[in-house]
């Protein structure tokens, strides 16, 4: 890597800036948890900057405070039109940009980046289909390398080795953070105004995703807990009376019950993309999702069962896949835990309707709420330094103790699984 200084572009980008920001979330007719309130009117420090020059040879550099630039990489083949969001990257509905408009980073992973870049449009459940989210992507070297000349045109190829960098990575970004364009007067802005929801037009050549760090007045989240039950579950040989918490810590001692567990995981799948992050370590994460896993860091292979991890959702969004959307997932499936408001029950899970009684199933809602789906955490790996990086520890006695998890590979459930004996999964936030 080398440092980088003196290009005119460079000298427009803004200096270190601290504000404070509304939520996230771009639902409409739809609650945000009380017990979060803090959590999504956060104070957003400037972290740095991720620079990509979307063509050919184009560099990929991380801007620093000061207006440094280090190179982290290259573009093998730029993007040249934005796409559709599938159908199972629902999730993209779920979030805008920190800064209120809604280009954004909308998924972060070891194996890859989603920007969505429009339409502004806010998500409302009631007229769920309404309009599909627009996106690009950034890849990783192993994308390239082994999509065997069948090129996505709506992926910026880069020379970024996965679980490196910006892709699970030091220099990670987080879900949420807004995603600009250089216009022809030297200014960034949103690309919201760039495209102005016509998606015919061309990727921008030059664009920057503005990385900050969420915090509240009782700083930055040191850890979030999952107490791996729902009430009724026998756990550790105990039927619980009420659903296991989701609780955020501060390292000021403060501790929140955010929100409750409804679903809890008992089991392994082969998500894709675990095979670029270490045993122990955070694989993804998006609106609608928090991926973990299990498997140890094989860079690119093609068997699947070198592949392990499990994932935590929100309630409605496991709702709208597996009913919906007919992804049969989720819901009574091991590799699965669901979230839900503070006092929730499993109940409207097995309701096939995602709208009750004029309602979204589950409200308040979690799909793109903080601190767990959108600005607090990110993929960091840092190597041979978990402590530094967002890491999970287990426990199987209801945190009297807790270790680091061993290997899992491959689909695991209740029946086989370690992951049945944890009563507890504490995620670190770096």
């Amino acid at each position: 890597m080398k440092k980088i200084k003196g290009l005119v572009i460079f000298l427009l980008l803004l200096n270190f800036m601290m504000v404070s920001i509304t939520a996230s979330n771009n639902y409409i007719n739809a609650q945000l948890p009380a017990q979060a309130a803090d959590e999504n009117n956060p104070i957003l420090t400037l972290k740095h900057r991720i620079y990509i020059e979307n063509f050919t040879n184009g560099v990929v550099s991380v801007v620093d405070n000061n207006s440094n630039h280090v190179v982290v990489g290259n573009v093998y083949r730029p993007a040249t039109v934005a796409k559709n969001s599938s159908d199972g990257f629902w999730a993209a509905h779920y979030d805008k940009a920190s800064d209120g408009t809604f280009s954004c980073v909308t998924a972060i992973g070891a194996n890859a980046m989603h920007l969505k870049v429009g339409p502004t449009a806010s998500y409302n459940p009631i007229q769920a289909t309404a309009w599909t989210p627009k996106q690009i992507s950034v890849g990783i070297n192993e994308d390239y390398v082994h999509a065997g000349g069948t090129y996505s045109d709506s992926m910026i190829y880069t020379s970024i080795a996965g679980g490196t960098n910006i892709f699970g990575g030091s220099s990670a970004p987080y879900v949420g953070n807004p995603v600009k364009y250089l216009t022809a007067n030297g200014v960034w802005e949103s690309l919201d105004t760039y495209f102005n929801n016509d998606f015919t037009k061309p990727i921008p050549k030059r664009l920057l995703i503005e990385v900050y760090e969420a915090s509240t007045n009782n700083g930055t989240p040191d850890y979030i807990e999952f107490e791996n039950w729902a009430k009724n579950d026998s756990v550790g040989g105990i039927v619980q009376s009420e659903n296991g918490r989701v609780l955020v810590h501060y390292p000021n001692g403060t501790q929140k019950h955010i929100a409750d567990i409804i679903q809890r995981v008992q089991g392994t799948g082969r998500f894709g993309g675990s095979e670029y992050a270490e045993v122990g370590r955070l694989r993804a994460a998006h609106p609608g999702v928090i991926c973990l896993s299990t498997s140890s860091k094989v860079g690119y292979t093609t068997n699947s069962n070198l592949r392990g991890g499990f994932q935590f959702v929100p309630a409605n969004h496991a709702k709208y896949l597996s009913y919906d959307l007919a992804q049969d997932s989720f819901i009574g499936r091991d590799q699965w835990g669901i979230i839900s408001y503070v006092g929730a029950t499993k109940d409207a899970l097995y309701d096939s309707n995602y709208i009750i009684n004029g309602e979204v199933s589950y409200n308040p809602i979690w799909e793109g709420v903080a601190p767990l789906f959108t600005e607090y955490i990110n993929p960091r790996h840092i190597p041979g330094n978990p402590m530094d990086s967002t890491y999970f520890m287990v426990s199987t006695d209801f945190g009297v103790t807790w270790n680091h998890p061993t290997e899992i590979l491959g689909v695991t459930d209740a029946t086989n699984s370690l992951v049945a004996t944890w009563t507890n999964i504490r995620l670190y936030l770096n």
